[in-house]
C-alpha cells in the first residue's frame, strides 16, 4: 500500500459514523484504523483531503431494515422509497435517497405526519420510545 492509497482509505475511514448509517462500534473501529493508517504512514490529519460533504443516497435498504427487525416490524420497499406499519394507528415512511423518515397517524380526517427526522439512529431512538421491541432469538 502507498501512502496516496493510504490517504485516500483515511478520507473514506472518516465517512462511516452514525449520521450514515453505521453502528457505534463501526464507528469506533473505523477511527481506529484512520488511526493506525496515519500512523504507520506518518500521516498528519490536515494532509488529508476533506472528505466530501456525504451522500446519503449511498445508503442501502439494508440498514433500515436490521433495525425495524429489531422491532418485529416489515419493510415494505417500491423503489427508493418504503414503508412498515408501526402499531395499530401509525405508518412509517421513509425516503432512501434523502436518508429521510416521517411517521403518520391515522386520524378522522385521513392521514397526517407527526414525526419527521433524518437517519438510522434517530428512527432507533423514536422506536425505542414508540415501538415494543422483538426479541426472540429465533427466525422462522
Amino acid at each position: 500500500m502507498t501512502v496516496v492509497d493510504a490517504e485516500r482509505k483515511i478520507a473514506l475511514l472518516r465517512k462511516v459514523n452514525t449520521d450514515n448509517g453505521a453502528m457505534a462500534a463501526e464507528t469506533e473501529n473505523a477511527a481506529r484504523l484512520e488511526k493506525a493508517l496515519m500512523e504507520r504512514f506518518a500521516i498528519k490529519a490536515e494532509d488529508v483531503p476533506s472528505a466530501r460533504p456525504p451522500t446519503v443516497s449511498r445508503l442501502t435498504w439494508t440498514y433500515w431494515q436490521e433495525l425495524l427487525e429489531e422491532f418485529g416490524l416489515h419493510l415494505e420497499i417500491f423503489g427508493g422509497r418504503g414503508s412498515a406499519t408501526v402499531g395499530d394507528n401509525n405508518k412509517l415512511y421513509i425516503r432512501l435517497g434523502t436518508n429521510q423518515w416521517w411517521i403518520e397517524e391515522r386520524s378522522l380526517g385521513g392521514r397526517r405526519a407527526t414525526v419527521r427526522n433524518l437517519g438510522v439512529e434517530s428512527l432507533r431512538k423514536y422506536l425505542n420510545e414508540h415501538a415494543a421491541r422483538n426479541y426472540s432469538f429465533f427466525r422462522g
